[in-house]
């Protein structure tokens, strides 16, 4: 496991140096990452986005969002303010912090969910029309913990029942903060936590989305790449859950390699059209 780790970590900072010194190539790519992110993200959840709707969402100025593609756009847009919340929290705290807290699960959830003044705002902009008191109140309660046992779901593996839930929310948090934790690599950090998370599945909707967050913020708050499965692996993600947490360690570092694989491959390539250009 430790010579995995160091050859991912070889692999980080390769691409973190080309990150630095090739700043126009670079923001093409990060951008790039993102919609491939947000795309694989939501298709492990068995929502697949087309280019068009991910172009209309991301980047505005390229393509106008037909009204009929607004309410896919705005999901698509709450994902990305997620996004951009894991890059200042990662900026923000010390990874010597460690752990996760609530106030971040809960943000999470919150702009997974569109339950902010700012996504409330565009949602009645584009709808043209203030939600009622019912619809408010469902929202609301959306919001909170998970307060049942779903007949059909996603994700095979057993979960908390109601009344565990906050408990065992509040014990993995505690974990993160322990000497125990903060002395594990941030591979397996990360790792722990998302597979734990979603075991307790502590939100009706996007429990899975809120758990491959809270994973990505500790890698990237210790400068590593983010682990973004792709969808191809979908099957085989929800039964890691039914494993242990090295099982998972072990999906989430071929994520790794592959994005990085994929990242540097993409630099050696834009190399290679410079030279050829010039």
């Amino acid at each position: 496991m430790k010579e995995r780790y160091q050859y991912i970590e070889e692999k980080n900072e390769a691409l973190r140096d080309i990150l630095a010194s090739k700043k126009v190539a670079s923001q093409d790519f990060l951008e790039k990452f993102e919609m491939s992110w947000v795309y694989h993200d939501n298709a492990l959840e068995g929502v697949v986005y087309t280019g068009q709707e991910l172009m209309a969402a991301l980047r505005p100025g390229a393509i106008a969002a037909e009204a009929s593609l607004m309410p896919i756009v705005l999901e698509i847009r709450n994902h990305k303010s997620c996004l951009e919340y894991l890059r200042e929290e990662a900026k923000t705290i010390s990874k010597k912090s460690g752990g996760v807290t609530m106030t971040q699960v809960r943000r999470i959830h919150d702009l997974l969910a569109g339950n902010t003044p700012e996504a409330q705002a565009a949602r009645a902009a584009a709808e043209r029309r203030e939600r009622s008191e019912k619809e408010l109140a469902k929202e609301r309660e959306r919001a909170g913990l998970r307060k049942d046992m779903p007949l059909h779901r996603t994700y095979f593996h057993e979960i908390a029942q109601p009344a565990k839930i906050l408990p065992a929310l509040e014990k993995l948090i505690d974990f993160t903060a322990t000497a125990e934790f903060r002395e594990q690599h941030p591979i397996l950090q990360s790792a722990r936590v998302q597979h734990q998370f979603i075991q307790i599945f502590p939100f009706a909707e996007h429990s899975g989305k809120v758990g491959r967050m809270l994973s990505n913020l500790i890698l990237l708050r210790n400068q590593m790449f983010p682990s973004v499965i792709h969808s191809i692996d979908r099957q085989k993600y929800y039964e890691a859950f039914r494993g242990t947490v090295g099982s998972f360690a072990n999906l989430m570092m071929d994520a790794m390699e592959n994005s990085l694989d994929n990242a540097l491959k993409y630099f050696r390539d834009d190399a290679r059209k410079y030279k050829a250009v010039n």
